[in-house]
């Protein structure tokens, strides 16, 4: 018991580790190229939050709520916790923690300050995930009935949850474009409105009071640094943007301006932080060594299909024969620490490395097994020296090539 309790302080803090380095990595972009003219958001992005059209919602029936908590139950309970309470068996190994459904203060909504979401709302988050956190877009995953089950089964899990929702803020109509005059008049607007606070002069997320914040559990929460758009959750388009703005974020000490701005400084605020985006803060795409060695090997022998789900492998055994050109596929269900699961083998370490697979961009590794014996594969995001969670273990086989023929 405590070598499996040592064992998980070890992954805690290796996560940990992890989160900060990724935190301390960080490039400055002169201020002058931002306040160029440029297209506000020329096509939304896939992931965007307040772009999500809503299919229509089905009818909340006794079946509807039953097939919810089957689906729960399959997906979401190894995070959020069998009765959504946040403390599911990955939930410690999680940066953020998993929402707390039953305390019934959700974030991601399109209602201001701690207005109760719209089924919308929820619909949206359980569709898209939310960027830079483990959770998944399951509109890759599970169907449009399925996500509206879910969302009629962590109702019943909140009571607080089925009081009448708020109304929906009114953003306006989108600037067609994002001009000079519209950007430095957010700057002035982010000063005044006290934003620099927490967020910092220059948007880094480093104000005076960035390391004094708590959110509504009383768990350190840091503001966000602009220079990294690929962290905005609910998206990096300028609607998400006036959105957050607009509604704030609930159970967090990011407040609601919706009374303090009008809509046409909430688009010029919004325009300021859009432009702060560094695209060259993103995480890199993994080892680059392995997937150019793995391009010259041709078509391969075998193609083995390998999932995340529940931070375990599936599946958590792969036998081949010594010899031949092996291609992994890996798909995850969740993306970990927002920077997605990893596959390192021991043993093949510089031949077969997968780096940052989220969900709905799975990756792929092509590599020649030639070397026979039994080799543990495990998830490893930045470097391939050792495990980071300590389930998410499987075994490749690699048959000699003798024995592979009887």
């Amino acid at each position: 018991m405590e070598t499996e309790r040592a064992g998980k302080r070890g992954a805690s803090a290796a996560l940990c580790a992890l989160g900060i380095s990724i935190a301390l990595f960080a490039m400055v972009s002169g201020c002058e190229r931002r306040e160029a003219a440029a297209p506000a958001s020329p096509a939304p992005p896939i992931l965007s939050w307040s772009h999500f059209e809503v299919p229509p919602e089905p009818p909340s029936t006794p079946d509807l709520v039953a097939d919810g908590q089957r689906v729960f139950n399959e997906n979401c309970a190894s995070c959020h916790g069998p009765r959504g309470e946040g403390n599911g068996r990955c939930a410690e190994f999680l940066t953020p923690r998993p929402r707390n459904f039953v305390a019934g203060i959700l974030r991601f909504k399109s209602t201001p300050g701690a207005d109760l979401p719209t089924d919308a709302d929820l619909f949206r988050t359980v569709s898209l995930g939310l960027r830079g956190t483990p959770m998944p877009p399951w509109k890759f995953l599970l169907s449009d009935r399925d996500r509206w089950a879910v969302v009629a089964y962590i109702k019943t899990l909140a009571p607080a949850l089925n009081g009448p929702a708020g109304k929906p803020v009114e953003l306006g109509a989108e600037p067609q474009q994002i001009t000079p005059q519209m950007v430095a008049d957010g700057k002035q607007l982010y000063a005044d409105a006290g934003c620099a606070t927490c967020h910092g002069d220059e948007g880094y997320g480093d104000g005076p009071s960035a390391d004094t914040l708590l959110d509504s559990a009383q768990m350190p929460i840091r503001p966000r640094n602009f220079h990294k758009g690929f962290e905005f959750k609910r998206g990096h388009t300028l609607r998400d943007i006036a959105l957050t703005i607009t509604t704030g974020n609930n159970g967090t000490p990011m407040p609601s301006f919706r009374e303090s701005l009008d809509p046409a400084q909430v688009w010029d605020v919004a325009a300021f932080v859009y432009g702060l985006d560094n695209p060259r803060l993103a995480p890199g795409s993994g080892s680059m060594s392995a997937v150019a060695q793995g391009a010259n090997l041709g078509h391969p022998d075998v193609v083995i299909n390998l999932r995340e789900r529940a931070w375990r492998y599936e599946p958590a055994v792969i036998q081949v024969t010594e010899g031949q050109i092996v291609r992994i596929n890996f798909q995850p269900t969740d993306n970990g620490l927002g920077a997605g699961h990893g596959l390192a083998i021991d043993g093949y370490d510089k031949d077969a490395f997968i780096n940052g697979a989220l969900v709905g961009r799975p990756k792929s590794v092509t590599f020649k097994a030639d070397k026979p014996g039994t080799f543990t594969f495990y998830c490893a995001t930045q470097c391939s020296t050792g495990s980071l969670h300590p389930n998410m273990k499987g075994t490749l086989v690699v048959l000699a090539a003798n024995e592979g023929k009887h």
